[in-house]
């Protein structure tokens, strides 16, 4: 169990957003018929991470200790479990459709217990570990499209699942990171699935909405369709690959590289771009100050986002996702906030574009309602929240089929809660 509060005995939640640049820690606190209140945040760098996954054990566990021990500071509590994010660019969706016969009769939960066991145990992908378990939709004989068809007569009762998938091998080390940490993972989610949660409208999830979370090492992809999660999609592509490609191109170090992108950055040429002189440090035995046109700035940053946003584009039109998605794309992410990012999205993608800021959080303070913290402000969100989804809790990374052990009695006998709350 997480600490509670002695002052309320209120609920207390703990999240992780475990990216390739920070490691942030929210501490929130249940309001009761409200959501969540912020009372404790934490920050550390996280040196270990790279394209979302753990590449140094000793150095990840740092930046982690590092932000929770801030946020139980400023929170008052002490930290036991956590709900963890997963950006990787192994995430990858399946999707499957199963149906069973049975006598004609009225649908009960048993049959759709009995269903969705079928899909999960169908599921065959050693390597991968599932992250989410998604009824999109049911179908009762020929009718389709049914949100809940307890109660329906029929003969067969079908459903369409959506599973969104991770590497077994990445998901490992950041489990064993964390429990270095002494720290429990109570569940994961797929980073885009969090930003969206954070930074969606209900009307947007239900027209179609396509969320591109820029971080550091991956961008990755979250489509919603009629208020559901479709799919889910990442590169090994981020903010760093900019930041290097700075580095590179005008001879200056990391570290500058970093700043002279977040001061003179932009995706977008400007009309005084060939007489703006930025000033980069050497890189080695060099002792004089360089200086470069910024227009050559700007064809560096405009190169590597239009080839990530092209790149999505085409993963998006080969998993016929561009059109079915609707007219609205939702960035979030450090990335995101690059001056010229969203009209060169709206350019290459041919939709409406915003930047999305996290809400739903009471407490959050300015700095906090933009798009680098939309990842952990969803966390936050979704600890209080009742997800539509068939399994809970941490990923199962023993090479079964499926997640068996989690559940009590039946392989899936609590993942109908959200059929009791939703309908």
């Amino acid at each position: 169990m997480f600490g509670r509060s002695k002052q309320k005995q209120t609920e207390t939640f703990a999240v992780l957003d475990i990216g390739s640049s920070k490691v942030v820690c929210l501490i929130g606190r249940e309001e009761p018929g409200m959501g969540v209140r912020l009372i404790g945040t934490g920050f550390g760098v996280s040196a270990g991470v790279k394209h979302g996954a753990v590449i140094d054990l000793e150095l990840a566990e740092t930046g982690i200790r590092s932000a929770v021990e801030k946020a139980e500071r400023a929170a008052g509590v002490t930290v036991h479990g956590v709900n963890v994010n997963v950006a990787l660019r192994s995430l990858r969706s399946q999707h499957m459709r199963v149906q069973t016969e049975f006598a004609s009769g009225e649908v009960a939960d048993r049959d759709l217990k009995r269903v969705m066991n079928s899909s999960l145990s169908e599921l065959s992908q050693p390597d991968y570990a599932i992250l989410h378990a998604i009824p999109m939709q049911w179908s009762v004989d020929d009718e389709v499209g049914i949100d809940d068809p307890r109660g329906m007569y029929g003969k067969s009762l079908g459903v369409d699942m959506h599973f969104v998938l991770g590497g077994m091998g990445p998901l490992r080390n950041l489990a064993h990171c964390i429990e270095r940490c002494h720290l429990e993972i109570r569940s994961v989610t797929a980073s885009p699935y969090a930003s969206a949660l954070s930074v969606l409208t209900e009307d947007e999830r239900d027209l179609g909405v396509t969320v591109i979370d820029m971080g550091a090492g991956v961008t990755s992809v979250a489509v919603f369709r009629d208020n559901v999660l479709v799919h889910v999609d990442a590169i090994g592509v981020g903010g760093r690959n900019v930041t290097q490609d700075i580095a590179r191109g005008l001879s200056t170090p990391p570290e500058a590289a970093e700043r002279i992108k977040t001061i003179y950055g932009s995706a977008l040429h400007g009309s005084d771009d060939e007489h703006v002189m930025v000033p980069c440090p050497p890189v080695g035995a060099q002792d004089s100050l360089q200086h470069h046109p910024r227009a050559n700035l700007t064809a560096i940053v405009r190169s590597r986002i239009e080839e990530t946003f092209e790149l999505l584009n085409e993963r998006l039109h080969r998993a016929d996702m561009d059109n079915f998605a609707g007219r609205q794309i939702v960035l979030t992410g450090g990335a995101a906030q690059l001056n010229g990012v969203r009209e060169l999205a709206e350019l290459i993608f041919n939709k409406r574009v915003r930047i999305g800021q996290p809400h739903g959080i009471f407490g959050l303070d300015q700095s906090m309602t933009e798009s680098d913290f939309a990842v952990a402000t969803g966390l936050l969100k979704q600890a209080y929240e009742n997800p539509r989804e068939a399994i809970s809790g941490p990923p199962d990374l023993s090479g079964r089929r499926y997640r068996e052990k989690r559940y009590s009695g039946h392989p899936i006998g609590r993942s109908f809660q959200w059929l009791r709350e939703n309908f």
